[in-house]
């Protein structure tokens, strides 16, 4: 196997070192991230947990102090 190959890293992975960056640069401060997202990429984001409500528009998960919410924007559907 390459020596130099980058691990591929999924959605969640991504998710938590975004939420890593983002508590550095303020730590004491709340972070909300909201993403407007396209049928598609809603669908492929809320298809990752089971707990969630398929039949709203909008849900908000939280990785490491950081809410990160996810809207699907209809428009863009």
């Amino acid at each position: 196997m390459d020596e130099n190959q980058k691990p591929t890293l999924g959605e969640l992975e991504k998710l938590a070192l975004l939420s890593d960056y983002i508590s550095d640069i303020f730590p004491d401060g709340e972070a909300i991230v909201v993403y407007e997202l396209k049928n598609e990429d809603y669908t492929k984001m809320i298809s990752k947990f089971r707990e969630i409500d398929r039949h709203h528009k909008q849900f908000t998960i939280e990785i490491s102090g950081v809410d990160f919410h996810f809207m699907l924007d209809e428009e863009k559907s």
